[in-house]
């Protein structure tokens, strides 16, 4: 089925972070980076079809399509930590999805198999935008027992019971959006949400405590005026794991980091190698050039008291520091830690996703969940050499057997 728009209409409908590091990657290595990247359902009972498929491969094509405007790159210019010469650098960038991007696909099986294959620099911005359409094509072929109703008020109640609780936090939905009308449906009901909020709490003369930080997607951070929120992910590590080698390589790759871009996106994500491995090279010296952490698997209740606990171990008083938390979260769960992290003396704020931006029921059985994909495209190469994500968490390590106990055996972890 032929697309009659592009679902990706801008080159900023994309997370932060992905610019964040191609910026880094060009500005330390000044190299190209041959990696390829890999992606991965998690849920292989829920594949594309033929239709879904084709309209995909057109949808992929269209990215190449893309520029940066100069009304964007304005945009982008208000952002400190990004110079003349990465602006420039963005203002020139296109994707080269037919040599860049391979797919296939098997009718009989519908497995559908993606890789990303290229420079580093060039290829890290096709993550985000080729997730969001496979869930797009998912939901528009096979998964249509939906509809948009109710998007924009369950939104809203969401973010009205966040902001009461005084909870500050950021969305999160760009990868596994259901499409960009959702996203944007619920990007807007959340910041009128919070405007409805400061006014009742202006009326009855107190202070709001609630925030909405921003969002990590570039465009809708845009749109609604608001922070366009992010810093680093686990590719980074990785890839610095291959360049420089698996020693050290937190110390490494938060060195590295703190060099491009001087304190400043100072969230170190921590469960790449696990949070135990982490630490170890989070010293005091590294922990105080960081504002704060990320949790982004595991168990984020027993993470409070580990991370409370290092920094203290390290000299370094918790309540000045900042953990966001980013994995699986809804409404119930972040109101549990938030009220866990001020418990024990640290600052949360929080990153949602998928339970915004895609949260529905059958369009002929509310009762029943219209279950969002669960997948991701990770790095599996660099310069040649197969890379792994171990996290916290064992249904997230990557699935590259030997590559992993290779890892696991020189970090001396047991898994």
């Amino acid at each position: 089925m032929a697309a009659t728009q592009s679902a990706i209409r801008s080159l900023l409908d994309n997370d932060i972070y992905k610019f964040t590091m191609q910026n880094a990657i060009m500005k330390y290595y000044h190299k190209d980076i041959p990696v390829v990247y890999q992606f991965t359902n998690r849920n292989e009972a829920m594949q594309l079809n033929v239709e879904a498929v084709e309209w995909l491969h057109v949808q992929i094509k269209e990215l190449g399509n893309l520029t940066l405007s100069s009304e964007e790159r304005q945009y982008l210019s208000t952002y400190s930590y990004w110079d003349n010469a990465y602006l420039d650098y963005l203002s020139h960038f296109r994707y080269k999805p037919e040599e860049q991007v391979k797919t296939s696909f098997d009718k009989k099986t519908r497995r559908f198999e993606l890789e990303v294959v290229g420079s580093w620099h060039e290829t890290i911005l096709y993550e985000v935008p080729l997730l969001s359409l496979i869930s797009e094509a998912y939901f528009r072929f096979v998964d249509r027992d939906w509809n948009y109703d109710g998007q924009v008020e369950q939104a809203s109640e969401k973010a009205r019971r966040l902001f009461e609780h005084g909870v500050t936090f950021s969305e999160f939905g760009t990868r596994r959006r259901r499409d960009f009308k959702t996203h944007d449906l619920v990007m807007g009901a959340i910041c009128k949400a919070y405007e409805e909020y400061k006014a009742k709490c202006q009326k009855e003369h107190r202070e709001p405590k609630g925030v909405v930080a921003g969002t990590s997607n570039v465009y809708l951070a845009k749109k609604y005026k608001v922070n366009a929120i992010g810093t680093i992910a686990h590719e980074f590590f990785m890839g610095v794991s291959a360049l420089e080698g698996l020693a050290n390589v937190n110390k490494k790759a938060l060195e590295i980091w703190h060099q491009i871009y001087h304190g400043a996106l100072g969230i170190a994500l921590t469960d790449t190698y696990t949070t135990s491995v982490f630490l170890k090279d989070f010293d005091h010296q590294l922990a105080s050039m960081y504002a704060g952490v990320r949790q982004d698997s595991g168990n984020p209740f027993e993470f409070i008291t580990l991370i409370v606990n290092h920094y203290k171990s390290i000299g370094i008083d918790p309540s000045t520091r900042t953990l966001v938390f980013s994995d699986s979260l809804d409404v119930d769960l972040v109101l549990r830690l938030y009220d866990a992290a001020v418990k024990a003396g640290i600052k949360p704020t929080f990153g949602i996703g998928t339970s915004f931006t895609n949260d529905f029921h059958k369009a002929d059985d509310e009762s029943v969940k219209s279950k969002p994909m669960n997948m991701v495209i990770k790095l599996r190469e660099c310069v040649g050499k197969p890379i792994v994500k171990l996290s916290d968490d064992p249904l997230k390590h990557s699935k590259d057997t030997t590559t992993l106990e290779a890892v696991q055996h020189q970090l001396g972890i047991k898994d």
